[in-house]
């Protein structure tokens, strides 16, 4: 049976940040030259992606040599004066502030023309700064000479037992696993010996997901959206024959397959046409699959007890819960419920069942049902496999972090950097100050604003001294930045709106909050509020309508009534640039989004794209007067008067058969810029890329960086683009591997 769209699409949102990168690519070549050979052009672009992998890594002195043999193949093209600027970049990162600043300087000197410019010149200003500052980094290297932590509460001992350095050092986020001989990891599709050898590809296909066979004689991986199985050798951990593929369907974002104790089987949620995450059984040997659920929920990490005659897996649905079922099939039982969590793996002797409850890993023991809340220390990492026994559990702390890094990109060309390289933010939402040299987004330790400097510097928190119990979240600054909007949260799980003043000279409030939309139910996940461009008014979704409140206190107008409309909701409210409108997406179903516009003082809500099947992104025109939109693969103007739609951009016929989203226009008012793909399910990158309206002229930004991007800000003089990437940060110089007795980490609890 079909499940609910959005509860899968939960499940694989939550699932994305296990994907494995493939491999980062230099910026693009021009065409081969006079002198210059296409070969010489590939091997400079192969030795450069060589160089980005290798400072990736952290290898720095590898990385200087590798870009270095970039200038001698190209001495004076643009990828020798990126591979010039790399190189200032890694010295910054070495904490060699004098070489930074002598390549820094010697390029600005040789190129005072080049695209590379504007970017240059800030990395000397920080380089400057933090010579001055000869700060260092303390915490990274905290725990790296320690061979046991004590966890305070038990007494218990994480001891470590594996040190991945260099190339070794590759176990990116989750989905390690240990095989089971325990001379193996495998990290997605690479395999690392834990003997110090090498690491190697699992297969040489693109893949994910990769787990072992208990007999470890085989490996079952997702690619191509089919499920694969290898066979390879316990010994050497490598294929010993070609992979075969046992099941067609959607697999790409699912949790790795779990095998049977006889290595016979696998179980996984099934996606196809014809169901969508109920859990099934496949034969390795006759291809025959028997399905074991069929509950209205989203069921999925599915793992055997070692009898091979039951099974655990994890239902998502208004609830979760851990249910067993009967592996010959039968009735479900429930044996764990809560409100989020995960589940993670059953212990090989069958003992345990280990699970997450809001991101708090607990042990289940089966025998007497008693449930252990478990608090590892924090240098120790995250729980990832078992001992072959089961009597201790093994936890990794990963040298990468999956994070979203705030980038910096010049309007003018050349490469992007990474704003406050040392802070963990969530820039989902920034703001540039006026003068565009400071950046106002979210620190992640506390949620609250931060302004961070462009040219270096500790971020400056904007603290909000304001007198409530619960901790107040900062939503958004006025277009002025007078004042700022922030929530409080209710027991309801509903929020109180607030606004404050606050100046940004002297970062902090000047006045008392006052309170403008009281037991706000912003039900969705989609940006729910926007400021009016006077800063009188807020628009924000309630309940699914959209409502209009005053920024300085509590008047509120309802403008829509889903219940007139059909619609199940509404989301990012956008007003426009003159004030009088305000358009926001209608969701009549999850597959049926309808862009819809209305007066800022009410009225019937219009469809301006209605001639359209479909649209994927959209802005105001800078006058207010029309809609810039993305539909169909073309850019287009909408007059709101009626007028005749004007094309803009054929983006297939440039190229582009991808996804587009965040187009905005640029303070120039000539020019709009979007994030797209070139092709659809084609990689894990997108680019910026910013068009003239006028020319239709396409210019790539921040080409050099090939991670997933979201949100597109401009600062104010039209020079600089922020945005955030999802992708692994090195944030510490090797992983490492501890294990602790599962009996010490229990001892003393109720």
């Amino acid at each position: 049976m079909k499940k609910k769209g959005l509860v899968f699409l939960a499940a694989a949102l939550g699932l994305v940040f296990m994907w494995q990168f493939g491999p980062v690519n230099a910026r693009p070549m021009p065409p081969a030259t006079a002198g210059q050979s296409v070969e010489t052009n590939n091997l400079a672009e192969r030795q450069f992606a060589d160089a980005v992998a290798l400072l990736k890594r952290e290898d720095f002195s590898e990385a200087i040599v590798a870009y270095e043999k970039v200038i001698r193949l190209l001495p004076e093209s643009p990828i020798a004066q990126d591979a010039r600027y790399w190189i200032g970049q890694t010295y910054l990162r070495m904490g060699k502030y004098d070489e930074a600043l002598s390549v820094f300087k010697k390029l600005l000197k040789d190129y005072p023309g080049s695209p590379i410019v504007p970017v240059t010149q800030l990395m000397v200003s920080r380089a400057e700064q933090e010579k001055e500052a000869q700060k260092t980094d303390a915490k990274r290297s905290a725990a790296a000479d320690q061979k046991v932590i004590i966890e305070p509460e038990t007494g218990a001992e994480f001891k470590k037992i594996h040190v991945l350095s260099g190339k070794n050092d590759v176990t990116f986020g989750p989905g390690v696993f240990l095989s089971p001989n325990g001379k193996f990891l495998l990290s997605q599709m690479t395999v690392i010996p834990l003997d110090g050898q090498e690491p190697f590809a699992l297969e040489a296909q693109k893949g994910g997901r990769g787990t072992w066979s208990p007999d470890g004689k085989m490996a079952a991986y997702y690619s191509e959206n089919a499920i694969w199985i290898v066979p390879v050798s316990p010994e050497s951990g490598r294929p010993t024959g070609p992979s075969k593929k046992v099941l067609d369907g959607k697999y790409a974002y699912q949790y790795p397959v779990s095998w049977s104790p006889d290595s016979t089987k696998i179980v996984f949620p099934r996606r196809d046409e014809k169901t969508d995450g109920d859990i099934w059984i496949l034969s390795i040997k006759d291809g025959a699959l028997t399905r074991l659920t069929d509950d209205p929920g989203y069921e999925t990490n599915a793992c055997w007890l070692p009898d091979g005659k039951t099974l655990v897996y994890l239902t998502r649905g208004t609830t979760f819960e851990i249910r067993s079922v009967p592996a010959a099939g039968g009735e479900s039982k429930k044996i764990v419920g809560m409100e989020v969590g995960e589940l993670h793996s059953l212990s090989p002797d069958g003992k345990w069942i280990a699970y997450k409850k809001r991101q708090i890993l607990h042990l289940y023991r089966l025998a007497d049902e008693r449930d252990f809340p478990i608090a590892p220390p924090e240098d120790v990492g995250e729980f990832f496999s078992w001992s072959k026994d089961g009597e201790k559990m093994l936890f990794c702390r990963s040298s990468y972090e999956w994070r979203s890094p705030l980038r910096i990109g010049s309007t003018s060309g050349g490469p992007s950097f990474h704003l406050a390289r040392n802070f963990e933010l969530w820039p989902f939402r920034q703001f540039w100050t006026a003068d565009s040299d400071k950046i106002i987004t979210l620190r992640a330790s506390d949620s609250q604003f931060v302004m961070i400097p462009l040219s270096g510097g500790e971020p400056i928190p904007l603290e909000l001294n304001v007198a409530f119990k619960e901790k107040p979240k900062p939503l958004f600054l006025s277009p002025d930045q007078k004042y700022l909007l922030f929530s409080i949260e209710l027991e309801n799980g509903n929020e109180n709106l607030y606004t404050v003043p606050v100046s940004l000279e002297e970062p902090g409030t000047t006045g008392p909050p006052v309170m403008v939309f009281k037991d706000w139910d912003r039900r969705q996940v989609l940006s729910q509020s926007s400021w009016s461009p006077d800063g009188r008014k807020i628009a924000l979704i309630h309940k699914g309508d959209l409502w209009v409140t005053s920024s300085k206190e509590v008047k509120l107008v309802q403008l829509t009534m889903t219940s007139t409309t059909g619609a199940t909701g509404g989301g990012n409210p956008l007003w426009s640039p003159r004030g009088d409108k305000i358009g926001f997406v209608s969701v009549i179903k999850e597959d049926d989004r309808k862009l819809m516009i209305i007066s800022a003082s009410g009225g019937e809500p219009a469809t301006p794209l209605s001639r359209l099947k479909t649209f994927e992104t959209w802005c105001w025109s800078p006058d207010g007067m029309a809609l810039t939109i993305i539909s169909d693969n073309k850019m287009s103007h909408i007059p709101l008067d009626g007028g005749k739609p004007k094309e803009i951009l054929d983006l297939e016929g440039r190229g582009f058969t991808g996804r587009f989203w965040d187009l905005t226009w640029l303070p120039d008012g000539k020019h709009v810029a979007f994030i797209g793909e070139q092709e659809k399910d084609k990689g894990n990158s997108s680019q910026i890329y910013i068009v003239s309206t006028k020319t239709g002229e396409i210019t790539e930004l921040a080409a050099d960086d090939k991670s997933w991007k979201n949100g597109l800000y401009f600062s104010p003089d039209g020079k600089w683009v922020s945005y955030y990437a999802d992708e692994f940060i090195k944030t510490r110089p090797t992983s490492t591997i501890w294990e602790v007795k599962v009996d010490d980490l229990i001892k003393g609890k109720k």
